[in-house]
């Protein structure tokens, strides 16, 4: 704007105070990035509220402008009609060869300073033309500057090597790698709008040259000019005192020349009119400019002072969470998952669970006759509570209760026939079972013989881990974390439990078909319930699922 605004002076033709104020506000717009702007702290109190500025109108200011030009062109043109009648005025002077011969130099030398004023024209057309190029390149460079932070190529690869030995020397989770990565990428697109943005740099640059060499040769084409009127000058004067010593029309021609004086003087006070609204315009578009850069300081501000908030909250959430981790017991889940799978073990397959119920049964009724209180003089002490049932005409099956007085007749027995139950035999575990043996790095029973040695393991495991100190081992949740960062669907540690793992579709590592066969039974785990009446084949093939036969 503030080339702008100097620019258009230079449209009256001889106004060589307008086209100085051209280069010097073009040369300020294409140093607008790189000049020294006033601290925005220094113009606003960022602590306090910014009253607001609105934008000054572009096209309003270019409406009034043109609106002076327009007055200034009819002047011209009047001024132009009044030389034309000092010309056929002085014309009249051609019978005196002093006179004529002086006519003869003014015409010369007004016709070279028309071709002067013609070049200038033809040098501030350039000049337009150069500063919208300057304008189109400013906001190019404007639109690319916007999408990178950084100003040259140097900066960015700096970054880029900082952010690569953070990520080689700094522990990070896997989500913050990938933001990292993702930066690095980020930072690898810019360069290519740096380097636009310095071809562009490069560009306004010649530009700027252009437009300097143009304004020397305005110059010399303006103090041409006004050497040509210093010669119209004395020539005219000269004339003056040929036409003086005659008689004729010099009257009407110092009437001429002082209306054309006037007009001059009307220009040049439009002119000055326009160049006072560029200057306004300019002055109110720093001023919008400025409020502009201390909005945006204001909001960077406060939201660093909330990013600071942010990462200070968060900085103790980490604390208090290490603190709590210390407080814990270490180990503490892995010690519990032995004692979750050796009393599933010990209660399914190393307990009689109808012992176990009658056992239950005595303490209670232990229990219940310590508490009952005997009853002395008892008037119901010889009758006892028998049932009948309702007939058939009742909807529920209640029972009627009455006391009968001796022992009464005796109730038939039912036969029914009872399957005895049969102790079982087979193991059964889940796929769950194996992947917990698996983060504990054991191995799962395939038998019910080998239940009470795992539990002898899982409890010399659990006072293993009760005596290794916090992060000497891996935690349970890590080693799961792990196996889903493979790409492993589940599956234990070692022995068969690992086996089964690595037959999972999802597992990480390939199986070749010495591991597992899709034609052989033991390879398979059993489907079968332990409950139900199982044939021989199904009890061998739950005895020695997992076990490869001799000579496979």
């Amino acid at each position: 704007n503030a080339g702008g605004g100097g620019g258009g002076g230079g449209g009256s033709g001889g106004d060589k105070g307008g086209g100085d104020k051209k280069g010097g506000g073009s040369n300020r717009r294409g140093e607008q990035r790189e000049r020294d702007e006033t601290p925005i702290e220094e113009l606003y109190d960022l602590s306090q509220p910014i009253p607001h500025i609105p934008r000054p109108s572009k096209s309003d200011h270019e409406a009034e402008i043109n609106t002076i030009n327009t007055e200034i062109d009819a002047l011209k043109s009047e001024r132009d009609t009044l030389q034309t009648k000092v010309d056929a005025c002085m014309s009249s002077t051609k019978k005196n060869p002093a006179a004529e011969a002086e006519i003869t130099k003014l015409k010369t030398l007004r016709a070279a300073k028309s071709a002067l004023i013609g070049d200038k024209k033809t040098l501030r057309a350039r000049l337009e033309q150069l500063k919208k190029s300057a304008d189109r390149l400013q906001n190019e460079k404007k639109s690319a500057r916007s999408s990178v932070r950084h100003n040259t190529v140097e900066e960015i690869n700096a970054e880029i090597t900082e952010l690569h030995h953070r990520q080689e020397t700094t522990s990070m989770s896997l989500a913050d790698e990938k933001k990292l990565i993702k930066e690095i990428d980020t930072l690898e697109a810019s360069k290519k709008m740096v380097a636009e943005v310095k071809v562009k740099n490069d560009e306004l640059v010649t530009i700027k040259n252009e437009k300097g060499e143009i304004n020397a040769e305005l110059d010399v084409k303006s103090s041409e000019i006004a050497k040509i009127d210093s010669e119209i000058d004395v020539h005219t004067k000269a004339l003056d005192e040929i036409k003086s010593k005659e008689s004729g029309s010099r009257d009407q021609i110092t009437a001429l020349f002082a209306q054309k004086d006037e007009l001059r003087s009307q220009i040049t006070a439009k002119i000055g009119q326009r160049n006072a609204l560029r200057e306004q315009f300019r002055d109110d578009n720093n001023k919008w400019y400025n409020y502009q850069r201390a909005v945006r300081r204001q909001k960077q501000i406060k939201y660093e002072e909330e990013k600071a908030i942010r990462e200070a909250e968060r900085a103790e959430w980490i604390r208090k969470k290490e603190e709590e981790e210390l407080k814990k017991i270490p180990y503490e889940e892995e010690m519990a998952l032995c004692d979750y799978l050796a009393d599933y073990l010990t209660r399914t397959y190393l307990t009689d669970v109808a012992d176990e119920k009658r056992k239950r049964e005595e303490e209670l009724a232990k229990r219940k006759a310590a508490d009952v209180v005997a009853v002395t003089d008892d008037p119901f002490a010889n009758f006892k509570p028998v049932g009948k049932k309702k007939g058939n005409d009742d909807d529920d099956d209640e029972e009627e209760v009455f006391l009968q007085v001796g022992k009464g007749k005796k109730k038939k027995k039912r036969q029914r026939n009872k399957k005895s139950a049969k102790t079982s035999t087979s193991l059964t575990l889940s796929v769950d079972s194996f992947e917990q043996f698996g983060l504990l790095g054991l191995t799962p029973p395939t038998s019910v013989e080998a239940v009470a040695k795992s539990v002898d393991e899982l409890q010399a495991r659990k006072k293993w881990y009760s005596e290794q100190p916090r992060g000497s081992v891996k935690t349970a949740v890590e080693i799961r974390k792990e196996k889903e960062k493979k790409g492993s669907g589940g599956g234990g540690g070692g022995g068969s439990g690992g086996g089964g793992g690595a037959n999972s579709s999802g597992g990480g590592n390939k199986t070749s078909k010495k591991d597992f066969d899709a034609t052989r039974e033991e390879d398979f785990a059993p489907l079968g319930s332990s409950t139900a009446p199982a044939s021989s084949s199904s009890s061998a093939v739950n005895s020695t699922w997992g076990q490869q036969k001799a000579g496979t």
